[in-house]
């Protein structure tokens, strides 16, 4: 299990929650917390607070209905393998629940004082059901079930799959999040067929789009609507881009942004990456830095193997009017007319080895990613060329070649770690501390069955959202530490997934035949489903600080939240919102203070 941060301040009376704390972490780390002799806990949890003042001042722990929202069927299972035949006093029912690895690791005080609220309700309500022989102070698998359909809380949920009990639907539509259609208008030129990709820069407040063509796009998404983009960028180069009726030889593939040093880049088709730099945030104002392109060189064969050509990638300075390397040395002219095929057909060679088909930037790694249609990821450094650069190229910090097809989405989950998917059906988590190979890789049974196209994560909950080819969501808790099993695997859509896009305690998802659904992040209820076949999305972006989502097909409609719906996805609460939460939290811990404990 994880480790737990306990504070070292000393309480004059110390609370229940921390000596249970103190007593997990020995049992967790007994090399590590051996130095000292172990305290007599057992009386001094008989006899501590449930909570005390200073505490509830400091953070009030989750009500029941929090710590029952993150119970999955994998979660129920690992505790019923605890229970077995016996009976489990407090610690051990905390044990038990904790280790299932469900908790939001920022909140494990919290949700530990949960947990103790649950074991005394359990020995409370359920009293009568106790065993012959049965230790007092400690409950039975029974017990836990019997509250579990007895308790008001079981009201929130209905259904027969995943969860709890299964994929979850909330019942109640008093504050039940549900979103609607705005009044926004896109009356803006799209230029291709439809929008390809679609991506949100919050630092701007734009969308940014890829259409097809030879621009990318930035888009305001305030109502009521737009006539025209709020920034184009097209690249500046020279006429051997163009034909001889003016139009682009290339188009835009895919766009990353470093909010850092704030650059937007661009991967064209013709193998170049054109970088620009924000110059004014309030008018969008971009100026195009620098231009490069990638390259392959043949890798020397040792010895007797064999096999297809091995390919070294590279990147290149080149010149924007002619498109020539600046470093290049001119190359002697061909002897003859079989020499100058044979090297006009390594160029073609070495020309289809450096495609790359996507960029993502990685934040805490400092570096862009690329891919290629073998599943390859180059990671490049971009930074070193900022200053005076003297090499001729560029080479990769790192090749990771684990997938063996396209690569479809990079995400960051935290500071330490990625995860990448792929056509190959596999979901992939990296270790920014060792890249040599995968922390984990997810395929095969019980994962994946086609490919995956798409991903989302909710860190509050530690759950990542991954979707493919298939009708089902797969759900699988990640936190900080590592990789820690599947949390769910939902059902609801009768068209194979196309995408999926996450706020801070929502995702919504979308499928092929235009239904979305909206999913509420701590108990994976299916909120509410959407029909989209008005406008005939592909993409879905949900953007958090507006409680909006974006659904782009050929043109951008938005669907946005009401107010519980908004505040989960992340819209920052009004001044009058945030009275009203402020007099309600004060008004609980009030009730919570005057309240005296209650021991079975």
């Amino acid at each position: 299990g994880a480790g737990l941060a306990i504070s070292t301040g000393q309480d004059a009376a110390p609370s229940l929650v921390r000596l249970l704390l103190e007593r997990l972490d020995r049992s967790w780390h007994p090399d590590e917390r051996s130095s000292g002799p172990a305290a007599d806990t057992g009386e001094q949890i008989a006899v501590a607070s449930l909570v005390s003042r200073s505490y509830l001042r400091r953070r009030s722990p989750d009500e029941i209905e929090a710590v029952l929202a993150t119970l999955d069927a994998r979660a129920m299972d690992l505790i019923q393998s605890k229970y077995g035949e016996r009976a489990l006093n407090l610690h051990q029912f905390v044990e038990s629940i904790v280790q299932t690895g469900t908790y939001d690791s920022d909140r494990i005080v919290a949700f530990m004082g949960g947990v103790v609220d649950l074991f005394h309700e359990i020995l409370r309500s359920q009293a009568e059901r106790a065993a012959f022989g049965q230790p007092r102070g400690t409950v039975n698998w029974a017990q836990v079930m019997n509250h579990f359909l007895e308790s008001p809380e079981i009201s929130m949920f209905e259904g027969s799959e995943g969860g709890l009990l299964g994929t979850k639907v909330a019942n109640s539509t008093d504050k039940q999040p549900t979103v609607q259609r705005n009044n926004f208008v896109d009356r803006a030129k799209h230029q291709s067929s439809g929008i390809e990709k679609i991506y949100w820069n919050s630092y701007v407040d734009t969308l940014v789009t890829v259409e097809g063509n030879e621009s990318v796009c930035f888009f305001s998404p305030h109502a009521p609507g737009l006539d025209s983009a709020r920034a184009v960028l097209t690249p500046h180069l020279g006429s051997r881009f163009y034909d001889y009726e003016d139009r682009p030889l290339y188009h835009v593939q895919a766009v990353a942004w470093d909010e850092e040093l704030q650059d937007v880049v661009a991967l064209l088709s013709n193998r170049m990456l054109i970088m620009w730099r924000l110059r004014n945030r309030e008018k969008c104002q971009w100026q195009q830095k620098r231009e490069l392109q990638f390259a392959a060189t043949r890798r020397e064969m040792r010895g007797i193997e064999k096999g297809p050509p091995q390919w070294d990638l590279r990147m290149l300075i080149i010149d924007p009017q002619t498109g020539a390397d600046i470093h290049a040395k001119k190359k002697p002219e061909p002897e003859n007319e079989a020499a100058m095929r044979r090297d006009l057909g390594e160029v073609r060679l070495a020309e289809e080895a450096a495609v790359q088909l996507d960029i993502w930037w990685n934040s805490h790694l400092k570096v862009w990613i690329t891919t290629d249609d073998r599943g390859q990821l180059c990671l490049w450094n971009l930074r070193v060329i900022e200053g005076a650069w003297l090499e001729s190229y560029l080479t990769p910090t790192k090749v990771l070649s684990e997938h063996t097809k396209v690569v479809t989405s990079h995400l960051e989950l935290n500071r330490n770690k990625f995860t990448t998917i792929s056509l190959d059906r596999s979901v992939i988590l990296w270790d920014h501390r060792n890249l040599s190979s995968p922390e984990i890789k997810l395929c095969g049974g019980g994962a994946h069955t086609a490919s995956v196209l798409a991903q989302a994560y909710l860190p509050r909950f530690n759950s990542l959202v991954t979707v493919g080819c298939e009708k089902r969501i797969f759900v699988w808790t990640i936190d900080s530490t590592a990789y820690r099993g599947t949390k769910g695997k939902l059902s609801g859509h009768q068209a194979n997934l196309v995408d999926v896009s996450a706020g801070q305690r929502l995702f919504f998802t979308l499928d092929e035949a235009f239904s979305g659904i909206l999913w509420d992040g701590a108990s994976l209820a299916s909120l509410q489903t959407v029909s989209c076949s008005t406008f005939l999305p592909r993409h879905v972006t949900c953007l958090p600080e507006h409680g909006t989502i974006c659904l782009a097909g050929r043109r951008l409609n938005f669907v946005e939240g009401n107010e519980p719906a908004a505040e989960k996805l992340g819209k920052p609460p009004t001044k009058e919102q945030q009275a009203n939460a402020l007099s309600k939290q004060r008004e609980g811990a009030s009730m919570k203070d005057s309240a005296a404990p209650r021991y079975c």
